[in-house]
């Protein structure tokens, strides 16, 4: 596994220095040394959508629950995205380590549901912004004729095969850790380690099925929030685009971000999408007549917000586990008390 995944980071590299390479290097210098001194604004919409889905996140666990307070998840939050992006896990490898860090917080099964209902917040939110930004393309039909048919083929499929996989998923949620253990198990893998975590699977799914039973309110509070993350996710791409003085308009924007956002989807084996988001928004601006460099400094410019981010969140990530082994060692783990009488009642 390590091995494939210096090789997809090597890949990425290697994509990245070729399009700098055909574009120019002194073309693309130019672009970012124009952004330079602006770059520290530029971390503003990044930083709001980062507290608004904290925000949506603190809302995932149920009002009479003790759940942490909003600078850990904001933490963990960042510990766990920071994950997501160096592994090749389709976003999904940083999930459990949110629930991990906060294991001290809050039961270990509800932190878990919790990171479920947030991350399918984050995935409906998403969607549906998706959706509005291909309505767009074919809104802008003199643009759309630009994108080769096969990509317009590939979106209009998309657009219409997401939100039933979608539905499907939120459908399934109050079975989805047993089903995947009773699916391992069928296979004979690790058949005593998964015996051993059944019982935990289940109180994961009890906890997702009650809390979209009784908290109806709270899962569309967190969609408001994940909301705004998006919103402001294209707010970052008209600051970016008007400081290189691009003259793009905010809703094309939002058409390049929700296009950008398919792209990089299908690509979701590329740690941090390397390589991957610089190339794809190449290709769109290259698509609808707009000059490429401009893209791929747009993409550079994401890629250093997002170097300053991964590194805060590194710093979180190695301060809350270190915290974490320190009071393993002290204390029971919650592994040995689930294999006697729990100490708290699940709800």
């Amino acid at each position: 596994m390590k091995i494939l995944q210096v090789a997809m980071v090597g890949l990425g590299f290697l994509i990245l220095g070729y399009l700098v390479g055909q574009l120019g290097f002194d073309e693309v210098l130019h672009q970012l040394d124009t952004i330079k001194w602006v770059f520290p604004i530029l971390l503003i919409p990044s930083l709001v959508w980062n507290i608004s889905n904290t925000i949506a996140w603190s809302f995932a666990f149920p009002p009479d629950a003790f759940k942490p307070r909003l600078l850990t998840l904001f933490a963990a939050k960042l510990a766990g995205e920071t994950v997501n992006q160096l592994t090749p896990f389709a976003n999904l490898g940083g999930e459990p380590v949110k629930a991990y860090l906060l294991s001290h917080r809050t039961p270990g099964p509800r932190g878990m549901a919790s990171v479920v209902v947030d991350k399918t917040a984050q995935l409906v939110v998403g969607l549906s912004f998706t959706i509005l930004g291909l309505g767009l393309l074919f809104y802008y039909h003199d643009v759309s004729e630009l994108i080769p048919l096969e990509y317009r083929v590939l979106f209009t499929s998309l657009l219409v095969a997401s939100p039933v996989a979608l539905w499907l998923f939120y459908k399934r949620q109050d079975q989805m850790f047993t089903s995947l253990l009773k699916f391992l198990r069928s296979t004979g893998i690790s058949t005593d380690l998964i015996e051993r975590n059944m019982g935990r699977a289940a109180r994961i799914d009890t906890n997702i099925g009650s809390f979209y039973r009784e908290h109806r309110t709270r899962f569309l509070q967190a969609l408001f929030f994940q909301s705004i993350g998006w919103f402001m996710g294209t707010c970052e791409t008209y600051f970016i685009l008007n400081a290189l003085d691009a003259g793009i308009g905010f809703w094309f924007c939002f058409l390049l971000n929700s296009l950008g956002a398919v792209i990089n989807g299908l690509f979701f084996f590329m740690p941090s999408n390397i390589g991957v988001m610089e190339g794809s928004l190449v290709f769109l601006f290259s698509s609808l007549g707009l000059h490429p460099a401009l893209g791929l400094s747009l993409g550079l410019t994401r890629r250093l917000r997002r170097v300053v981010w991964i590194f805060i969140g590194w710093t979180c990530l190695s301060y809350m586990s270190r915290n974490a082994v320190k009071r393993g060692a002290s204390e029971p783990t919650e592994a040995l008390q689930e294999q006697g009488d729990p100490p708290h009642t699940e709800t």
